[in-house]
């Protein structure tokens, strides 16, 4: 029997994009992108599973589409990479922002 999904409310989207490894993903895509699916299992593969950031990666681009897979050149050929939706680095600059605005409240 499947894992009972939780019931979706109006920011459900924002909550699914800033679980860790949904934002440790975007993260690195903000320093530096396009990222190849290889450099992305090793910056954070000491964090997480492989699984894991399968389904992460699977979950950004195909459910949330805030991930655009391309082509990126190697030295073995062409990879798989992904870059980040354009529209999705203003959302994130504004979450760090706001994460600033929360912690300052708890030092008044």
């Amino acid at each position: 029997m499947p894992g009972k999904e939780r019931e979706k409310d109006e920011i459900w989207k924002i909550r699914k994009l800033l679980s860790r490894p949904n934002y440790a993903v975007l993260k690195l895509l903000m320093e530096k992108s396009p990222r190849t699916t290889r450099e992305l299992y090793q910056k954070l593969g000491g964090s997480f599973t492989r699984k894991t950031l399968i389904i992460t990666l699977r979950d950004l681009s195909m459910q949330l589409n805030v991930l655009q897979p391309t082509h990126i050149r190697t030295d073995r050929g062409y990879g798989l990479g992904y870059i980040l939706n354009p529209k999705l680095k203003e959302i994130i600059k504004s979450v760090e922002k706001f994460e600033k605005i929360v912690e300052n409240l708890g030092e008044n």
